[in-house]
């Protein structure tokens, strides 16, 4: 396995007390086994000129690209007993993370590294370990998987040709026992739902509702739908929709 993975990232936003982050993450680190890569290092660099959202300029953003590719390409020709697992931007700082194999097979080629770099002061690295930091800070939540689910249909609809500003038929799927299933028809009914079907044979209900292909409207609603199902002991199965050209 590469150092640094070239495929299987995702990105993500989440918001804290101290404002915005991105999160960019490698999809398949939960199938690592942990006790392979047992240390977490946080490679911190202070950005020069944050934006209002705590991240860098374009300009700036190519400089930190840059970096990491060094930064990548020197652990992989070493064969860094370690793996980048993700990636984070906030409050001024990028964050790179990675979890550690053997420090003595990681440590000293990072200390190359930083020392080949002159226009950046303030860089830190930081210690721990076992995997908390990356699945609490790194990992995305059941409500931040379900935004990267809708922001993937999404943009499979809009490159099958969609027009994102017309009005699409979103069927929402949700399975489980019948009366839990009629109970959340209701309760969707009257939030502007339109009841496909509800099969008692095959545990499954199917309610659409009209909008456009905006995330800022697809995202909280499925927020809302995963938690109105798990409330109930049902299982929110996602949603899909015809393109509309």
């Amino acid at each position: 396995m590469s150092v640094v993975p070239e495929q299987n990232w995702e990105s993500y936003l989440y918001r804290t007390d101290n404002g915005p982050v991105i999160s960019t993450f490698y999809t398949e680190a939960d199938k690592i086994e942990q006790s392979r890569f047992p240390h977490c290092a946080r490679i911190i660099i202070p950005i020069q000129k944050p934006n209002e959202n705590g991240g860098p300029a374009n300009e700036e953003a190519d400089v930190l690209w840059a970096m990491e590719d060094d930064l990548a390409a020197l652990l992989t020709e070493n064969e860094a007993d370690c793996l980048m697992v993700g990636r984070l931007t906030h409050s001024g700082k990028r964050e790179l993370v990675f979890q550690v194999g053997d420090w003595d097979q990681f440590r000293p080629y990072v200390g190359l590294w930083l020392r080949e770099i002159d226009a950046y002061e303030g860089m830190d690295i930081s210690e721990h370990e076992g995997w908390d930091f990356f699945f609490d800070s790194v990992w995305p939540s059941p409500e931040s998987w379900q935004w990267i689910t809708d922001k993937r249909v999404v943009a499979s609809l809009m490159e099958s040709g969609s027009d994102p500003e017309k009005l699409h038929v979103i069927e929402y799927c949700f399975r489980g026992s019948e009366q839990p299933l009629r109970t959340l028809a209701q309760v969707l009914s009257g939030r502007g739902y339109q009841m496909m079907e509800l099969s008692s044979s095959e545990e499954r209900l199917l309610m659409s509702k009209t909008m456009p292909l905006d995330m800022q409207l697809i995202g909280p609603e499925s927020v809302y739908l995963m938690h109105q199902a798990e409330s109930l002991g049902l299982e929110f199965d996602g949603w899909g929709a015809l393109s509309v050209k």
